[in-house]
């Protein structure tokens, strides 16, 4: 069909002005399929996008159009057809030069980044495998890997491939810059060319700007263009290249992986059954095998639908003259997914959120401790987009390394948080009150409102989370609005919010009022004039109604300002028991408390300080992980708290330190990452997370400033007892601890007389535990020291003071060997230990002892145990280490160090509280204590001889007895 518009061009241009149309077409025609075919080297995983897509655009136009009418159309309408439908997809060839320049731009690396957090983009395993190191894109890997070439190719071409129909507007206005094509310009106007440019760029844009496009244009000689036409017979011969044969099999055989979008794409054109495109109708069929390709195909077919009945709606607006007619009708677009089947015959079955059910979650199914805890959230959505503000206005002049930095905390002083609590009448049994909660911080963009009015989408928002992304760590904001917004709901069915937005300069009154309310989560919003006299802000106001004096209440232990409300209330003097006013104040409080922010409360025309003089931040920040951290020490006999916070609110953790107290505010990672839905408490699996992070950010500060953080001696011998305890974990062995030894000073007191740690261990032989309920709790530990053998009494089965604790564990560097007794009558255990040096801490009989206890005492299956002499054949070296196999303890409080062996037995769970040994070897054992054996000499069959001779010596159906 080509051809024969190449005739028709030919002979309407033959003798006139417009013969230069069919010259330049016929010197592109040859120019751009060279050209095209370059496409494939950055979008070898692509549907072809060479010549033979252009012939089948301009083969579906005709069929669209119908031959006769073709041959109605103006010369230069004709030549737009033919040039759009080879220039359209141009901007796909990228030149190196483009590509060099795009890696190292910010656009390309934000969208790496969106890339990289999408794990819903096909492109995300590819992302996935580089990260953004100061703003540079870099491989995770040090080994070379094709998937890797060919995965930053293909998030490349996805960047191109986003704006391609912009650049190919930029290629056909000016071919010789962009990509030394030497199509010939000067003797058609340009601005013929740029039309030919908007029309190709239009292919891919909303059809709201295909109608901006002119209808009519002057063209070559007394024919007039029409763009706006040709524009959108250009979209519709697009959408229907829809045939089996776009995929070329040799150039995806040149891939190691291919993304599956394209896998997804390939199968949507092979699935086509059917397909009648002609004058009077368009219908397809489709035969899916999975719900990807009918998924991708039915979005196809939902996209022609729509084009082809917007361009049926406008048709009088586009089509030239009226003798070209309609359009072809939209019949049967089928899609057919194997196997499966719709539940109303036309929509597939999808999950949705009833609103009414996750509000009443909010409220009733215990995710938040209690109504009020939304006003924290909205206090937090207060500080984030404050925090956004600031930096935005002043990122290039003022010094954010720190959370502490003067400048930082001179700056906040300037964007206070207000709340105004006023009351209101009491109304037969109840009592309304007005909050009001304004901040100074980037106000409600149209955006915002869009994801606050979809819950949970609000880290989709990818114009706010660039800005975050570019801010320092610990300043980023801490969430998002979202479920923690629409909590506010628990409170009024109605909020009112008055913003005006950084961004789009946008005065509005928003009403929000609750999906249970009568108006179903009706969104109202009224835009106002505005001028710079108005500065960016948000007021949210709601009315609370409480029960005035309600029949009973309950008061958790950290309400203090409810508490005592509730104390001082005296039904002869007051007319409302204002409980819930307490619960509110307790609320701010708590999040004031540690708060950088200044948080002014007014209740009625009285303002109240909401932060204690005791509350004093943090002393230090460590950068590397974003830690500001606070410590405490006083007397040695005390037990700390690890207390936690996140981004200035407190959290509960599971973190047991000793030693020190120490005061955390976790500045990195998202509340999605760090916190429970409740923004109550740590995640469980990012408790080890903070624990790493923790030791490491305080081992480095205890290390640089241990003379400017503990002054006294006593003090010193703390600081020096937590670094030697805990010197061995993994994620500190980096630090040099050696000059650290104050903690051999430190007095205890061991009978009657002081002695230093240091001169107790030098003077004693043996070391005797006694664990006994027996002993006064008003007494801590009891140290006896008698000739040469020291006795330390423990109330239970735990030290009172953490410098026992310490004790203990230097002894395990000093004493050898080791036995048990206990009086069952009594319940005293008794452990026994001696500086008597053998090669194993226990005896043969002692280890079978072991071995018997093994049967149901651990909630491990397998144990790695002391190896005896005879056996050392099976030794493993001391750092051996594999999940969920523990090293036998001798004892809770002290650490013996001990040749060790992996057990052959299992203990096995076949009943409640039931237990058996089990014999379990395999080759997967023997290769496992090969690979970690101690003695490098040992065989592989040395081991298994050495278990065979184990297994003769201890009998498993005797130990099982």
């Amino acid at each position: 069909m080509i051809r024969h518009l190449e005739n028709i061009l030919y002979e309407k241009t033959k003798g006139t002005q417009s013969e230069i149309l069919f010259a330049q077409w016929n010197y592109d025609k040859k120019i751009i399929p060279t050209a095209l075919n370059a496409v494939s080297s950055l979008f070898p995983h692509y549907s072809l996008h060479d010549e033979t897509h252009s012939i089948t655009i301009i083969n579906n136009i005709v069929r669209i159009l119908g031959v006769e009418n073709i041959e109605k159309l103006s010369a230069i309408d004709i030549w737009l057809i033919l040039e759009a439908s080879y220039s359209h997809d141009i901007g796909m060839v990228v030149t190196s030069e483009e590509l060099i320049k795009s890696l190292k731009s910010n656009d390309f690396i934000t969208f790496f980044k969106d890339l990289i957090k999408d794990e819903k983009s096909g492109l995300h395993e590819f992302a996935s495998q580089f990260e953004i190191v100061e703003n540079q894109i870099k491989y995770k890997s040090n080994y070379l890997n094709l998937e890797l070439h060919d995965g930053i190719k293909f998030i490349l071409a996805e960047f191109f491939r986003n704006k391609h129909s912009n650049r190919s507007k930029e290629i056909i206005v000016n071919p010789a810059k962009t990509l030394s094509m030497s199509s010939p310009r000067g003797v058609i106007p340009q601005r013929i060319f740029k039309i030919l440019g908007d029309i190709c760029a239009s292919h891919t844009k909303d059809f709201e700007e295909v109608l901006d496009l002119p209808f009519c244009e002057v063209g070559i000689d007394i024919d007039d263009a029409h763009p706006r036409f040709i524009a959108c017979l250009l979209r519709i011969g697009d959408l229907l290249d829809l045939d089996n044969n776009r995929f070329s099999e040799v150039m995806l055989r040149t891939l190691t992986k291919i993304p599956i979008d394209t896998l997804n794409h390939k199968s949507k054109h092979l699935s086509i059954e059917s397909f009648r495109v002609d004058r009077e109708k368009i219908e397809v069929a489709a035969k899916c095998n999975n719900y990807d390709t009918a998924n991708i195909t039915q979005h196809w077919f939902n996209y022609l639908n729509s084009e082809i009945s917007q361009q049926m709606i406008n048709w009088n607006n586009i089509v030239p003259f009226k003798e070209l007619g309609y359009l072809p009708t939209i019949g049967n677009l089928k899609v057919e997914l194997s196997d499966y089947d719709y539940i109303d015959g036309k929509n597939k079955p999808k999950f949705r959120v009833d609103t009414d059910k996750a509000l009443g979650l909010l409220q009733g199914a215990g995710l938040y401790d209690g109504a009020y805890q939304c006003i924290r959230e909205i206090l937090q959505n207060a500080v984030d987009a404050t925090l956004i503000r600031i930096w935005l206005e002043h990122k290039e002049s003022k010094d954010y390394s720190t959370p502490q930095s003067c400048e930082y905390l001179e700056i906040i002083k300037d964007y206070p948080i207000t709340i105004n609590i006023i009351e209101k009448e009491v109304k037969g049994e109840f009592k309304n009150w007005l909050i009001e909660i304004i901040d100074n911080g980037t106000g409600i963009s149209n955006d915002d409102l869009k994801f606050l009015m979809n819950t949970g989408s609000s880290s989709k928002n990818k114009t706010r989370t660039n800005i975050i992304d570019s801010m320092p760590k610990w300043m980023q904001p801490s969430g998002t609005f979202g479920i923690g917004f629409q909590s506010i709901f628990m409170l009024s069915n109605v909020v009112n919010i008055e913003t005006k937005s950084f961004f789009d300069e946008k005065l509005q009154f928003i009403e929000l009022n609750s999906p249970n309310s009568p108006k179903n989560g009706d969104i109202l919003i009224q835009r106002k004039k505005s001028d710079h006299s108005v500065k960016p802000s948000t007021k949210i106001t709601l009315n609370h109604k409480t029960i005035a004096i309600p029949d009973r209440y309950t008061i958790k232990g950290e309400h203090r300002n409810a508490s005592r409300i509730a104390h001082n209330y005296d039904p002869f003097s007051h007319e409302s028991m204002d409980i819930e006013l307490g619960k509110v104040l307790d609320e701010i409080f708590d999040f004031a408390y540690k708060s950088y922010f200044p948080i002014k409360l007014n209740i009625g025309n009285e303002s109240i300080e909401t932060r204690s003089d005791k509350a004093k931040q943090f002393d230090f920040f460590e950068e590397e992980n974003s830690l500001e951290l606070k410590f405490h020490f006083e007397a040695k006999e005390n037990r700390w708290n690890t207390l936690s916070y996140y981004k200035s609110q407190s959290v509960e953790n599971n973190l047991r330190l000793k030693f020190l107290g120490i005061e955390c505010n976790i500045h990195k990672d998202k509340a999605s990452k760090v916190l429970t839905l409740n923004r109550n408490k740590i995640r469980p699996e990012y408790n080890e997370t903070l624990y790493k992070d923790l030791m490491y950010s305080t081992f480095k500060l205890l290390t640089s400033n241990f003379d400017n953080i503990f002054k006294e001696e006593k003090d010193k011998a703390i600081g020096s007892m937590f670094l030697n305890y805990y010197s061995n974990e993994e994620m500190v062995k980096q630090f040099n601890i050696s000059q650290f030894d104050h903690w051999g000073k430190l007095k205890i007191n061991v009978g009657e007389i002081e002695m230093s740690i240091e001169s107790l261990l030098h003077s004693i032989e043996s070391l005797k535990i006694i664990y006994d309920n027996t002993i006064n709790p008003e007494y801590g530990d009891l140290y006896i020291l008698k000739e040469k053998e020291l006795t330390i009494k423990l109330r239970g089965g735990t030290p009172s003071y953490d410098y026992t604790d310490f004790f203990l564990y230097k002894a395990s560097e000093v004493f050898k060997s080791f036995s048990k007794s206990s009086d069952p009558s009594s319940k005293v255990k008794e452990v026994l230990f001696t500086k008597e040096k053998q090669t194993s801490p226990i005896t043969k009989g002692a280890f079978e002892k072991i071995l018997k206890s093994l049967k149901g005492s651990y909630s491990t299956a397998r144990r790695i145990l002391p190896c005896l002499e005879e056996f050392f054949s099976l030794r493993l070296k001391e750092n051996a280490f594999i999940p969920y196999v523990h090293p036998y303890r001798f004892d809770d409080h002290i650490y013996l160090s001990y040749p060790k062996m992996l057990s052959p037995f299992v203990s096995e769970q076949y009943e409640e509280r039931k237990y058996r040994l089990n014999t379990v070897l395999n080759d997967k054992i023997y290769d496992w204590v090969f690979e970690n054996r101690y003695d490098i000499k040992t065989t592989r069959d040395e081991i298994i001889e050495s278990y065979k001779l184990f297994l003769e010596t201890f009998k498993v159906e005797d130990l099982d007895k």
